[in-house]
């Protein structure tokens, strides 16, 4: 066939213009259909509300009540029922995420179910629905997610909202008068949250967000802006005195070094920060009217506004060495053998560290003996709140635990009925005292709602650790920074989680299951922020030719 009779023919199968050109912009087959701007539009516009819930619930009191917490979980169902209408909102879901779901709809299944046996219907349809608006955070988050692009932003969202928890706590101390602080001993900083050591997870979990954008990013401004914000992070951390809070980011942290990939950029960092938060930390301990009870409201009040200027000239330190250590990074690079140095350097820093603590542990507490009595004996009241993070005491959770497990045993498949382990309690207490909750939010679905509930904030819990872990440990670049600084702040709360009870102040939870739905998310698109194939080949400076030798004379 010619070339003309081509063309007439195909002008034959085109009337016109418009047809051939509304042909053409069909996709060929396994070509991945781009979602539409609306959608995309759309679902940008629900992942600003979910975090604009957050940050409502969190400073309207921690939302800890039902009146405050109800009015966001109907909103919530109905974002969920509304989404279901939208055209592929969820089409592009992972299988890993849907497993997620799926763990999550068995445990508010088995909750609900728990009504025809429970020994309290109020509390457990109550639990019923905290359980269902975590589930539908979940979703509606993972699905509304459809950029790789997006990640950073969110977590910088969510670390706006973490300064903004932090900086009302941090007013706390500085004007005590004008900003109370309304925990039970009236001294531990509770912010916005109304629990100290739900405020030190929201908290541990900004840091770590913090300190992976920090390493990912190489703009020097946002770099610059959040080491003043992660100063002020670690120094409301203290001011909680939660020995949980402080010990799960400790953990978080080694995981994210350990995965991260630029582990000596992310651990000079660190070492940045932690230079005027040390001396920030030092200069507190000569402030009495911080941490002391019975402290005069006068000292009370000069001791934060000395608290006020030390914060100020620590900021303005982190900000001038991180702008300094941009400007190093970006224009040198270490060699090889530097880098090994550093590196057994680091490694034989944390092994002394380690080793000086299990030193004073011992000095201190007199021998491995006397550190399990005091870890499982009660708690000793003082007056002194700094002294509680030289206190190993876990106060009375051995015996909420200890009745819990008796009772679980006794009710491996069905428990009390979800919400209802104050009960429990109320029945089998060795003490005179009253308590609602576990203390540890994987016993307590087993206490509460059986073997099935357990078996299934466990797989969600091993999946999500797991599956992300893995994610990282395979990628490069930034999305492995990015991974694994969601999963270290996933692991804080999940850590904190067994031996408190975040689980019923919703907005911590909400903030938890949101951060876990872009985690799962992100780990599960290997295309998103992956660095293209031979970009770091590329990257790395060619040899220079050697000089063409010239002729010789003659």
């Amino acid at each position: 066939m010619t070339e003309r009779e081509r063309k007439q023919q195909t002008a034959e199968f085109w009337p016109d213009n418009e047809t051939r050109s509304r042909f053409q912009r069909i996709e060929k087959p396994g070509k991945p259909r781009r979602p539409g701007r609306l959608l995309t539009v759309t679902k940008a516009l629900l992942l600003l509300a979910i975090m604009a819930a957050i940050a409502y619930g969190s400073l309207n009191s921690g939302s800890f009540g039902e009146i405050r917490w109800l009015p966001i979980a109907i909103g919530s169902f109905a974002v969920l029922a509304m989404t279901l209408f939208i055209k592929g909102f969820y089409s592009d879901v992972p299988p890993v995420a849907w497993l997620l779901a799926a763990a999550l709809a068995v445990l508010a299944a088995t909750k609900g179910l728990s009504m025809t046996w429970t020994l309290s219907q109020t509390e457990t349809i109550l639990e019923t629905i905290r359980t269902s608006m975590y589930l539908s955070f979940f979703l509606v988050a993972v699905a509304a997610l459809s950029s790789g692009r997006q990640v950073g932003p969110m977590m910088d969202i969510a670390v706006l909202i973490v300064a903004a928890i932090a900086g009302y706590g941090l007013l706390q101390k500085i004007y005590p008068l004008e900003y109370p602080v309304l925990s039970l001993d009236g001294v531990r900083m509770d912010s916005t949250l109304g629990y100290s050591n739900t405020t030190a997870l929201v908290v541990g979990m900004g840091v770590a967000l913090a300190l992976s954008r920090m390493t990912q990013s190489s703009g020097w401004i946002l770099r610059a802006v959040y080491a003043p914000l992660a100063v002020g992070f670690i120094t409301a951390l203290y001011l909680t005195v939660s020995r949980g809070g402080i010990g799960s980011l400790i953990i978080a942290l080694a995981v994210l070094l350990v995965l991260s990939g630029k582990r000596l950029q992310m651990f000079m960092n660190l070492l940045l920060l932690s230079a005027p938060a040390g001396w920030l930390l030092w200069r507190m301990q000569s402030l009495d009217g911080l941490l002391g009870s019975q402290t005069p409201e006068g000292q009370r009040t000069a001791d934060g506004l000395a608290l006020r200027d030390d914060l100020i000239i620590a900021f303005i330190a982190a900000f001038i060495l991180q702008l300094a250590y941009t400007f190093v990074v970006k224009r040198y690079e270490l060699m090889p053998l530097g880098r090994k140095v550093l590196g057994v350097g680091i490694l034989a820093s944390g092994a002394l560290t380690a080793a000086a603590g299990a030193i004073f542990a011992v000095v201190r507490f007199g021998g491995p003996a006397s550190i399990f009595e005091a870890l499982t004996g009660n708690p000793i009241l003082t007056d002194d709140g700094a002294s509680r993070l030289l206190s190993l005491s876990i106060g009375f959770r051995t015996d909420y635990w200890s009745i819990a497990w008796d009772y679980w045993m006794n009710h491996l498949l069905t428990g009390s009925g979800a919400g209802t382990f104050s009960f429990v309690w109320l029945q089998n207490r060795p003490v005179n005292s009253s308590v609602q909750q576990v203390h540890n939010v994987y016993l307590e679905q087993g206490v509460e709602t059986g073997l099935v509930a357990f078996l299934a904030l466990i797989v969600f819990t091993a999946v999500l650790v797991g599956y992300t872990a893995r994610a990282a440990w395979n990628s490069r670049g930034d999305r492995r920074i990015l991974l694994a600084g969601l999963l270290a702040a996933s692991l804080v709360y999940l850590i904190s989680s067994a031996i408190e009870w975040h689980w019923y102040i919703p907005p911590s939870t909400i903030f938890f299951f949101v951060i876990a739905a872009i985690t799962a998310k992100l780990a599960a698109m290997p295309e998103w922020l992956a660095p293209e194939p031979g970009a770091e080949k590329d990257a790395e400076p060619e040899p220079r030719p050697e000089p063409e030798a010239k002729p010789e004379e003659t």
